[in-house]
C-alpha cells in the first residue's frame, strides 16, 4: 500500500515535466545559433530591402499610369501603397516583438489566433508558402535581363529589354535555374557568405535607385538626354487620353503598387538568427520600408520628369527601358539596365531562398511537411540545408513547368 499514492502521482508529473523541458532546451540548443551568425540591423534591413525592390518598380509605373491615366494620380496610389506597407508592418512589428526568439512569422501567429482546428490554419498556409513561396520569377527575370545584356548587338538588345521579360528563352531559363542553385547552395554550405552576397545586392540595389532619382532630379532640371520636355507636371492630375478612370483600373493598379512593396514581413520568418531581435527588428524594419518607399516614390518622379505620357500609356517596354533611353541614350538602356535589374533580381532570389527555407523549416519542426525531421534538419553546415533544398525543387518545378516563353507572366499572376 502506497500511503501519500497523490506524492507518487505527482513525482511522475514532475519527471515527466522535467523530460519534457530538457528535450525543448536540447532541441533549442539544436536549432542555436552564435552572435557571429545571427543578424545585425544592416542585415535585416537589406534583406527587407532585397525582397521589396525586386522588378515591380521598373515595369509597374507604367500600368499604374495606363491604369489611371494620371500623373498625380499615379503618385498618389504609389504613396498610398507606402503606407499600406506601413500598416503592415506596424502589425507584424506587434507580433514579432511579441515573440522576439522564434522564427516562422505568420506560422507563429496563426497557431495563437487559430489554436482550434489544431494546425489547420498553419496547413493552409503550409500548402500556399511551400507551393507558392519561391524564387522562380526573379531567377527567371535574371536570366532573360542577361541574356538581353549580352546580346550580340545594341539594337536588338534593346528591342528584347524593351518587350520585357515575358518572352523567356531557355538560356534565360538556364541563367536562372544556375542563380537560384547558387543562392540555396551558398545559404546551405556557406551561410555567411550567402548572408554577406545578399547585403551587397542591397547595397547595390539602393545605388541604383539613387541614380534614378538624382536623374529624376536633372530631369526637372531641364538635363535630358533629349531636347523634348515631356511636360506631364504642368497639369498633373489631368486624363490623358489613354487614362482609365474605372474602378476595377484603380483596383488592379494598387494590386500592382502592393505586390511591388511586397517583401517587408519576411525578417519575421527569421528572428531567431536576428542578434538582439526586438531592437533590431524594431529599428531595421521601419529604416528599410522608409528608404524603400521614399525612393519608389522619387522613381516615379523620375520616370515622369523624363518620358513623354503618351510614350508611358502605349509602350509595352520596361518603364526604366525608356527612361534610361531618354537619359543616358540607346546603349544604356540596351547594355546596363538589364544588367541593373537582374543584379536586382539576384538579391531578390537571396532573400527569398533565405527567408522561406527558414519557414519551411519552422513547419518541418511541427511535423506540418512529411518527412519533417529531414526538411528540419541542419546538418551538415549548421544551417537549414535540408529544407533549402526543398525550397530549390519546388523553384525548379515552377521555373520549367509553364510554356517556354510565358513562365515570368504566369508566375507573377500566381
Amino acid at each position: 500500500m502506497h500511503p501519500h499514492p497523490h506524492r507518487s502521482g505527482s513525482h511522475g508529473s514532475d519527471k515527466s515535466g522535467a523530460s519534457r523541458s530538457n528535450h525543448r532546451d536540447v532541441e533549442a540548443q539544436r536549432f542555436s545559433y552564435t552572435d557571429d551568425r545571427k543578424l545585425g540591423i544592416c542585415s535585416v534591413a537589406f534583406l527587407i530591402i532585397n525582397s521589396m525592390i525586386g522588378t515591380g518598380i521598373f515595369s509597374a509605373p507604367a500600368d499604374v499610369f495606363r491604369a489611371t491615366g494620371s500623373v498625380g494620380l499615379s503618385l498618389l496610389l504609389w504613396l498610398l501603397g507606402g503606407l499600406l506597407a506601413f500598416c503592415g508592418l506596424s502589425l507584424y512589428l506587434e507580433f514579432g516583438l511579441a515573440q522576439p526568439n522564434r522564427s516562422g512569422g505568420e506560422k507563429n501567429y496563426l497557431d495563437r489566433a487559430y489554436p482550434r482546428p489544431r494546425h489547420l490554419a498553419v496547413c493552409v498556409l503550409a500548402a500556399q508558402m511551400v507551393l507558392l513561396g519561391v524564387s522562380s520569377a526573379n531567377a527567371v527575370a535574371f536570366g532573360q535581363l542577361l541574356v538581353d545584356a549580352c546580346g550580340s548587338s545594341s539594337s536588338s538588345s534593346s528591342s528584347s529589354s524593351s518587350s520585357g521579360i515575358a518572352k523567356e528563352t531557355w538560356a534565360a531559363r538556364g541563367i536562372g535555374a544556375a542563380c537560384a542553385t547558387l543562392a540555396v547552395a551558398l545559404h546551405a554550405a556557406l551561410p555567411q557568405w550567402g548572408v554577406r552576397l545578399m547585403n551587397v545586392a542591397g547595397l547595390f540595389k539602393m545605388v541604383v535607385m539613387l541614380v534614378v532619382a538624382f536623374a529624376g532630379f536633372a530631369a526637372l532640371a531641364g538635363l535630358r538626354g533629349t531636347d523634348d520636355d515631356p511636360h506631364n507636371f504642368d497639369r498633373p492630375f489631368s486624363n490623358t487620353p489613354a487614362g482609365g478612370a474605372s474602378f476595377s483600373a484603380y483596383l488592379g493598379a494598387i494590386v500592382s503598387i502592393t505586390y511591388s512593396f511586397a517583401g517587408w514581413e519576411n525578417a519575421n520568418y527569421v528572428l531567431a538568427e536576428v542578434r538582439a531581435p526586438r531592437r533590431t527588428l524594431a529599428i531595421a524594419a521601419p529604416l528599410a520600408v522608409g528608404l524603400v518607399a521614399v525612393l519608389y516614390v522619387l522613381a516615379n518622379v523620375a520616370y515622369f520628369a523624363a518620358v513623354p505620357a503618351r510614350e508611358l500609356a502605349g509602350s509595352e517596354a520596361l518603364v526604366a527601358a525608356l527612361f534610361f533611353k531618354t537619359m543616358f541614350g540607346e546603349a544604356a538602356a540596351a547594355k546596363t539596365l538589364p544588367v541593373f535589374v537582374a543584379v536586382s533580381s539576384l538579391g531578390s532570389v537571396l532573400a527569398t531562398s533565405f527567408a522561406h527555407s527558414r519557414l519551411n523549416q519552422e513547419l518541418a519542426k511541427e511535423r506540418i511537411l512529411p518527412l519533417g525531421r529531414f526538411w528540419a534538419s541542419n546538418r551538415p553546415f549548421n544551417a537549414p540545408a535540408a529544407s533549402l533544398l526543398l525550397h530549390w525543387i519546388v523553384t525548379m518545378v515552377v521555373l520549367f513547368a509553364p510554356p517556354l516563353g510565358e513562365s515570368y507572366d504566369a508566375l507573377i499572376e500566381l
